[in-house]
């Protein structure tokens, strides 16, 4: 997940997606599965004089040394303001018992 500081146009909010999906994809063995639009939102507090931003998100799947290397591409990105990443876990199925 990352935000964009501000209010983005349709235009700048492709354009952001789309810049952003490709520096991801640019470590070897890393693979953006889908990427989207969140939503714009007033922040908690103000993050580099920004009041609102625009919150992306994307589900990636990486080996674990890539990870290090999307962290530096995204804090590099100036119009990134905030990120986050986190581990995706794969939960099995269970089975509810009835009385």
């Amino acid at each position: 997940m990352w935000i964009i500081g501000g209010i983005l146009d349709d235009k700048s909010m492709e354009e952001s997606l789309s810049n952003v999906t490709k520096s991801i994809s640019l470590p070897k063995k890393s693979k953006v599965i889908k990427a989207e639009l969140w939503g714009k939102r007033k922040l908690s507090y103000p993050i580099n004089n920004y009041e609102d931003g625009t919150y992306f998100l994307a589900e990636i799947e990486s080996d674990s040394d890539a990870i290090s290397k999307i962290e530096l591409i995204l804090k590099e990105n100036e119009s990134v303001i905030r990120h986050l990443i986190t581990v995706k876990e794969k939960f099995k199925p269970y089975k509810v018992s009835t009385k």
